[in-house]
């Protein structure tokens, strides 16, 4: 038996694996992952008035977009265009799903969510303001987000900015530009 074992070793060790040894070959670049960023669309102020704006974010997540929106106001993508917010910050957002939606066979089967938009900052946020963040958080998240609520946190006493939609902000947008509803 012993034989035999030795036998087959010295075959295997002569025969090899069947695989013959090659030079190294080259296969092109290791793999990398690359980023491409989305594209989402905030609503800035030109002159008293809300105009959009295309910018990269990291994620098309309704916090995402809130903070997008934030920081394009103190690095606009093109000259003219201000914020009504830079003395404010995105502190939180939350989303909370409607419960007093009427059941009707028309509905069913969509579901509406409320995007509660935390911020903080001195002073009062301007109507404009307000603006900004819901017609943005609605045309990125029109399907989805159905009103935006806004609470001033701190300093100082928490306020409550009320809950919008972007028609009520018809009158601020620039001439030619169509507010998401």
């Amino acid at each position: 038996m012993r034989r035999i074992a030795c036998l087959v070793a010295a075959v295997l060790l002569l025969g090899g694996c069947g695989v013959e040894p090659t030079g190294v070959v080259d296969r092109g670049r290791p793999p990398v992952i690359s980023y491409s960023p989305a594209w989402v669309t905030v609503y800035l102020v030109r002159d008293g008035r809300l105009e959009p704006a295309q910018v990269p974010v990291i994620s098309d997540s309704a916090k995402n977009v809130v903070d997008t929106l934030f920081r394009a106001g103190k690095q606009p993508p093109r000259p003219g265009l201000t914020s009504e917010l830079t003395r404010f910050s995105h502190y939180d957002s939350k989303t909370t799903r409607y419960t007093d939606v009427p059941q009707h066979d028309d509905l069913a089967g969509n579901v509406g969510y409320r995007l509660n938009v935390v911020i903080s900052g001195e002073g009062r946020v301007s109507r404009l303001g307000l603006a900004q963040i819901t017609c943005t958080v609605r045309q990125n998240k029109q399907e989805s987000i159905w009103s935006v609520e806004v609470t001033r946190l701190f300093p100082g006493l928490p306020e409550a900015l009320g809950e919008h939609n972007c028609s009520d902000f018809r009158d601020l947008a620039a001439e030619g530009v169509r507010l998401p509803p």
